[in-house]
């Protein structure tokens, strides 16, 4: 495997690779001072750490390398706990009657795959979820933008629901969707709707589980006509929700933590920042372990660190109660009004990249040994720094390959 250290560049080649792929320093890149990045070494590691600095103190930046490769790491553990799904296939089986080709962005230099099948699923795979939530934000930030010129304004609400660890998450999340939809069409939501000039609504689902168990909820982007205040819509949205849970089977939302209406200054910042490479792919994919909770990616990462069966479990449980639920939920008419295109997350992950030209197309003996050496994100490296050493590395995994398989197969009748 090749990693950049200054100006030098090693090569690791072979099953070391495939067993320490999380700990290669990949991507490594000089020091952007746009970004208020700084550099410090770890006292007890050695390793050359990079900052970024904002008005909260210091947090640890990653390239876009490196989170890649972070994807294709929590990826693997995905694999493991559904081996038999769309997900487990996604980015390692390929699209029949196609090969596997590596491709470079012509204005931006980012590589990508083409000719795999991708299973579009937001909640589960950490490489699909990428692609869609980077799509999506970009509607977010589109939408707004137009309401805007529109002369509405745009308030974030946080509705929450008290929760326990006992709680069944497949059980809440559907009656949450419930108590959405009184809110939205009962009688009583249309007249606040109505009352309030609300022109229309996203709303995005979200998770945490943290020591009182999974906390489900919404945030959701208002837009209104610029008549009433954030302490309005506080007033007559808490009663609504808090009405629509208990007829829904839920817990009376507090007075206090029910309900959260921002302005639109939040409503924008949250807009912008929905599904950036930092982030991952939204709350549901921070990287962030809080006195909140951990997210989902959280609890990848602790099984892919430290193998944890509890976050192994939680997982599996989180998974199976997100499938084939909708992240963002647009009100009817809204992406009519605001121009914005109706298109699926499996028509988001099919979408080609940017203009690109073909750095190299393997073969498929080539790939499952790519895929074997788990060199996905490391490939995608090479195509971007160094493309010209592509066919030194993939004779080496298809070398260490070969030789894998003739240990593991059994002796010859004759042996």
């Amino acid at each position: 495997m090749m990693v950049k250290k200054g100006q030098k560049t090693t090569f690791y080649l072979g099953i070391k690779g495939r067993t320490d792929s999380a700990l290669q320093p990949r991507g490594f890149q000089n020091i952007d001072n746009t970004k208020n990045l700084v550099q410090e070494v770890d006292t007890e590691t050695g390793e050359i750490v990079t900052y970024q600095v904002t008005a909260k103190g210091k947090k640890r930046y990653k390239t876009p390398q490196q989170s890649r490769a972070e994807r294709y790491d929590l990826k693997s553990v995905v694999n493991r706990i559904f081996p038999n799904s769309e997900t487990a296939k996604c980015c390692r089986a390929v699209i029949p009657q196609q090969q596997v080709q590596i491709l470079k962005a012509v204005d931006h230099n980012k590589a990508h795959y083409a000719g795999l099948r991708r299973c579009g699923s937001v909640w589960q795979c950490p490489v699909c979820a990428a692609k869609i939530s980077e799509r999506r934000r970009a509607e977010l930030v589109a939408a707004t933008a137009t309401a805007k010129a529109m002369g509405w304004q745009a308030l974030l609400m946080t509705f929450t629901i008290p929760h326990g660890m006992g709680d069944d998450l497949n059980d809440i999340l559907d009656k949450m969707s419930k108590a959405w939809r009184t809110v939205t069409t009962s009688r009583a939501g249309r007249a606040v709707h109505k009352l309030l000039q609300v022109e229309g609504t996203i709303r995005a689902l979200e998770v945490t589980d943290g020591e009182n168990g999974f906390h489900p909820h919404f945030h959701v982007l208002v837009f209104a006509q610029p008549t009433f205040t954030v302490q309005d819509f506080q007033e007559k949205y808490l009663p609504l929700w808090q009405d629509a849970c208990v007829k829904a089977g839920l817990p009376r939302p507090s007075d206090e933590r029910g309900l959260k209406v921002d302005d639109g200054s939040k409503a924008a910042h949250y807009a912008s920042k929905w599904g950036l490479e930092e982030e991952m792919t939204k709350s549901h994919t921070k990287s962030a372990k809080t006195k909140n909770g951990m997210t989902p990616w959280d609890m990848l990462k602790d099984v892919l660190e430290n193998d944890s069966e509890r976050s192994r479990s939680r997982f599996y449980i989180y998974a199976m109660a997100f499938k084939g639920r909708r992240q963002l939920y647009w009100s009817n008419g809204l992406k009519q009004r605001l121009a914005v295109a109706e298109i699926t997350d499996q028509e988001l992950v099919a979408m080609p990249e940017e203009p690109a030209s073909v750095v190299v197309e393997l073969t498929h003996k080539e790939w499952r040994a790519v895929v074997w050496s788990r060199s996905e994100a490391l490939l995608l490296d090479l195509a971007e720094e160094n493309p010209q050493g592509i066919p030194i590395y993939l004779k080496a995994i298809r070398r260490d390959f070969k030789a894998f398989r003739d240990t593991e197969s059994p002796p010859s009748s004759g042996a």
